[in-house]
């Protein structure tokens, strides 16, 4: 089975025809569509959640990942690439705790905070992308 970034650039390779490039930030038209799309996704994620459409809503967040993940490929990072970005990410937050973040105070809902001496996965991402 493949790994779903392997998976989203296999569909922007054979399906959009877009080639891997250097890497490199977006141009304006695919900008305005990347933001057009995603902005589509969390409106028909809340459009499903008001119907209390459970499949609605896994099906507009998996949508929201698969974009999201291809603008990563767009941006000319490669799926290996992309993974490890992932797993730089996912390790921070793991060293994150459970908390409020302040202006974002939720009642009971679960968030996380960075703790005193946090790392962002910044400088690993830029190690990633050869930067």
């Amino acid at each position: 089975m493949k790994h779903p970034a392997e998976e989203i650039v296999e569909f922007n390779q054979q399906i959009l025809r877009i080639e891997q490039r250097e890497i490199g930030l977006l141009n304006q038209e695919e900008l305005d569509l990347t933001n057009k799309c995603l902005k589509e996704e969390i409106v028909e994620f809340n459009e499903a959640h008001d119907t209390m459409d459970l499949v609605g809503c896994v099906d507009a967040m998996v949508d929201l990942i698969y974009f999201a993940t291809g603008v990563m490929y767009k941006l000319g990072l490669t799926d290996e690439q992309i993974k490890k970005c992932q797993a730089a990410v996912h390790q921070a937050n793991m060293t994150k705790i459970r908390g409020p973040k302040p202006g974002r105070e939720t009642g009971n809902a679960a968030d996380a905070i960075k703790p005193e001496g946090w790392v962002s996965p910044e400088e690993r991402i830029a190690e990633i992308l050869g930067g």
